[in-house]
């Protein structure tokens, strides 16, 4: 019995790999760029394994090598870069995404978790938070490709008994994301006032985007890979953080009173990106107990003790 995790090396997938490795588990990890520093302290208990979800075979043939009972399938290009090159995302998130799970199909793993995202939704976000019933219409080619891939997940599911299952995550608070997007700033409004460096936030005082700890969303996909096979009806589901989801005003507040003498300003302007992201995570509560572990005020601590760490 082993677990692969792809983009273990990554944000969320290296806590994923911690918690696995408490658990007893035999680990793999496949990553692409060799650093491994979210690693640090574990990488001598996990099997490395260099792969290119790009590259056509290379995905096939370490599950192939590997042949994992549980695949978590974390490696993707995110939102910023893909849509200044469209086509090296589809490469990885679409192609390489059908190459991963027709390799898991035909090898044999039982079991399949999938990172999506709430970009999934997009052109009909209105001012009702979202559920998993909601309209799916992306706008982005990152949120085209996970709603192709929740959407093949599911038919692999009916058609050839790979448990399928993924998680719609908000945007993830933690140190060390270099990566811009829309929803950045609710981290590096904490991470920058940490380190004592001033922060302009792009989007407006009452912009208001969904949020999780990066360690709740570890947990998060572990705890759907242990939920039982018939509780599981929904297949992808949307995950939440803290509740009420703070504004981006309420947040910076909220820093404010953390760390004294923290400089964050609003540099909106009319044509400044909208942001109204509410999440009603009610499918994932019901179905297998999920529950967030970090509210706003353990989310700042525990990147405020990073940083100056």
């Amino acid at each position: 019995m082993s677990t692969l995790i792809t983009g273990g090396t990554g944000f969320i997938g290296a806590e994923i790999v911690r918690i696995l490795l408490d658990k007893g588990e035999e680990v793999h990890v496949g990553h692409r760029s060799g650093n491994l520093g979210r690693l640090e302290g574990v990488a001598d208990q996990v099997q490395l394994h260099q792969f290119d979800l790009a590259t056509p075979g290379s995905t096939g043939g370490l599950i192939e090598k590997v042949e994992p009972s549980t695949i978590y399938h974390f490696g993707a290009i995110l939102t910023g870069p893909g849509e200044n090159d469209p086509q090296s995302l589809l490469e990885i998130n679409a192609v390489g995404f059908i190459e991963t799970i027709e390799a898991a199909r035909t090898v044999g793993t039982e079991q399949f978790i999938f990172a999506s995202s709430i970009g999934t939704y997009g052109r009909d976000v209105g001012s009702e938070p979202l559920n998993d019933l909601s309209l799916q219409r992306p706008n982005t080619i990152y949120g085209v490709t996970k709603v192709f891939a929740e959407n093949l997940g599911a038919y692999y599911r009916s058609k050839y008994g790979l448990d399928f299952r993924s998680l719609r995550y908000p945007s993830i608070v933690g140190p060390g994301v270099t990566t811009w997007s829309l929803a950045q700033y609710t981290s590096w409004m904490i991470e920058r006032s940490a380190a004592g460096e001033p922060f302009e936030v792009w989007v407006p005082p009452e912009a208001v985007i969904a949020i999780m700890h990066y360690k709740d969303a570890a947990r998060a996909a572990v705890e759907l890979a242990d939920a039982p096979f018939e509780s599981i009806r929904s297949i992808n589901y949307l995950v939440d953080g803290p509740r009420p989801t703070p504004t981006a005003a309420e947040l910076a507040e909220a820093v404010a009173m953390k760390i004294p003498g923290s400089e964050i300003s609003f540099s909106h302007s009319a044509d400044s990106p909208a942001a109204n992201v509410r999440i009603d995570d009610k499918f994932a509560r019901d179905e297998w107990g999920w529950e967030p572990a970090y509210d706003v005020s353990a989310m700042i601590d525990s990147i405020v003790d990073e940083v100056t760490a």
